[in-house]
């Protein structure tokens, strides 16, 4: 009698800890893990939609590279996405309303506005051989750098080279480097620039600068009255084993505007 009842308590601790293991299992499996990704956060120089003067046309960030990952996701870098808008008020909405859920506790969820919800591009580059600097923009190198980058060309193109008002991407160096940059800014696909409209007289190329059309992918359109704006985000980029894609808190970086067809 004694041993049937022992072998009882047996049964029922053994049943209890299956128990107890099938609830763990289901409650686990039940979470979402979730990586976070520091941010930059750091604008040097944020330009409106009513930015006049040419030489503050551009945009100034730092990277936050120092990633803390532990070995569970891989940090690839800092990408940059714009959008073009051809009304500044439908631009500031969206503004707003990607602002209200850039938080941490709404994790990416600004990101995937940026991305998802109003369909923003990453930014391009192209160097004089053909080179890109790829996807993410900005690499990851293990040490925050900062970033100068400028759209379009102020004056003749066949000048640029020499111009510090210059389109151009420079990373880790400052704004006022007399070096001819490497890489130069274009839309998605590498094909067009941001010298919306300048002519040939100038020494452009009119098949890379075309105007914005309604029919583009990276453009917003309503009405034109000549002048566009560029907005742009800087949004850090990981992965985890299964190559699932994170994103960090957004940085506006400002929005540019470029007159169709001016040297300014």
């Amino acid at each position: 009698m004694a041993q049937l009842k022992a072998k009882n308590n047996y049964i029922g601790i053994f049943s209890l800890l299956l128990l107890c293991l099938f609830i763990y299992s289901f409650i686990s499996c039940g979470i979402e893990e979730v990586f976070y990704l520091n941010p930059p956060t750091i604008s040097y120089n944020t330009p409106t939609y009513d930015t006049t003067d040419y030489t503050a046309k551009y945009v100034a960030f730092r990277t936050e590279e120092n990633q803390d990952d532990g070995g569970a996701y891989t940090f690839d870098g800092t990408a940059v996405y714009y959008k073009i808008y051809s009304n500044y008020s439908t631009m500031v909405t969206r503004n707003s309303a990607i602002e209200s859920v850039n938080t941490t506790s709404n994790s990416s969820s600004a990101a995937t506005k940026v991305i998802d919800t109003y369909g923003y591009k990453p930014l391009g580059s192209l160097s004089a051989s053909g080179k890109s600097l790829g996807s993410p923009l900005i690499s990851d190198e293990g040490e925050n750098r900062s970033v100068y980058i400028r759209l379009s060309t102020y004056g003749d193109y066949a000048s640029f080279t020499a111009n510090e008002f210059s389109p151009k991407i420079l990373i880790g160096t400052n704004s006022n480097s007399e070096e001819t940059p490497e890489y130069i800014p274009m839309r998605n696909g590498n094909a067009k620039s941001f010298d919306f409209g300048r002519s040939s007289s100038e020494g452009f190329d009119t098949s890379v600068a075309t105007v914005p059309t309604s029919d583009d992918d990276d453009v917003v359109y309503s009405s034109s009255s000549g002048t566009w704006y560029v907005d742009m985000y800087a949004i850090g980029v990981g992965h985890d084993s299964s190559f699932t894609q994170y994103y960090s808190l957004v940085l506006h970086l400002g929005a540019i505007p470029i007159v169709q067809g001016e040297s300014n």
